[in-house]
């Protein structure tokens, strides 16, 4: 019977980090105050599958529940903590400890705490896009892509360090594909418009941020540049010396009597 405001059992915590990486240690807690009477038992839960047990009265002490995946590292367990090995992503999920005095009342208190076991990506995130020069107006695509990580990573799009939101200039849209053995691939992609506040000196750096939680944050960058029209020279290039252009045209106009020359004398002499 649960009786967590009993009066010889109080202020029953449980503690487990939010998140932690595959390959870990980990170390879940429950923390009680019996208020001077003695502890039964304590006994540690992945969802309603008990896989530890603590009774002082008992020779030894603890006792293991075999669970897939689960490895209790007995000499670093004991009343309050108990320490598993070797963390994998399925045992993502939630934890309970249940704490219960002595006789003569055996109150009984239970606490639970839930856990996500990250796998990083198997890569950096990487960008693509259509081209890397726009005209002011021009329609932006590109995606971001984080591949094979559990859960699937969170991926955001900066423009020179700004975070891009949804709204009437700009779409976004994200995809998570499945992958063997429980994995997910992360997919972004990006739909917006050159403006002209996004060009600094000509050109803008498109950022891609890959997270999970606290505990993986890795970034990619692509530089995009301006496409700005050339001018063309309407008139022609000036001329500073004009005696070498005059010159210039003299031997061009000579070259030219002495083409039609030849080509009046091959014509003659196929005519004999």
């Amino acid at each position: 019977m649960e009786d967590p405001g009993g009066w010889c059992l109080r202020d029953v915590v449980m503690w487990a980090p939010e998140m932690v990486r595959a390959g870990t240690t980990l170390q879940l807690g429950c923390d009680y105050d019996l208020e001077g009477s003695a502890l039964y038992s304590i006994k540690f839960y992945q969802g309603d599958q008990e896989f530890y047990r603590y009774v002082p009265k008992e020779a030894p002490p603890t006792r293991v529940f075999a669970l897939p995946g689960i490895q209790v590292d007995v000499y670093q367990s004991n009343s309050t903590v108990v320490t598993l090995n070797n963390v994998q992503k399925e045992m993502t999920g939630s934890y309970k400890c249940e704490v219960s005095a002595d006789a003569p009342f055996f109150h009984t208190a239970i606490r639970s705490s839930n856990l996500v076991v990250i796998e990083k990506p198997v890569t950096v995130p990487e960008i693509l896009v259509e081209k890397l020069k726009y005209s002011l107006g021009e329609k932006i695509r590109a995606n971001c892509t984080s591949r094979s990580s559990y859960p699937a990573a969170n991926l955001t799009f900066y423009v020179n360090n700004v975070p891009l939101r949804s709204s009437d200039l700009t779409k976004l849209y994200w995809y998570v594909k499945s992958e063997r053995g429980g994995l997910e691939t992360s997919l972004l992609e990006l739909e917006t418009s050159a403006v002209p506040s996004m060009f600094v000196e000509g050109r803008f750096r498109l950022r891609c941020i890959a997270t999970q939680y606290t505990l993986y944050r890795k970034a990619a960058d692509v530089w995009l540049q301006e496409d700005m029209p050339q001018l063309a020279h309407v008139l022609g290039p000036s001329n500073p010396n004009p005696d070498l252009a005059e010159s210039s045209s003299s031997q061009v106009h000579r070259h030219s009597e002495l083409l039609n020359f030849f080509v009046l004398v091959t014509f003659l002499y196929g005519q004999r």
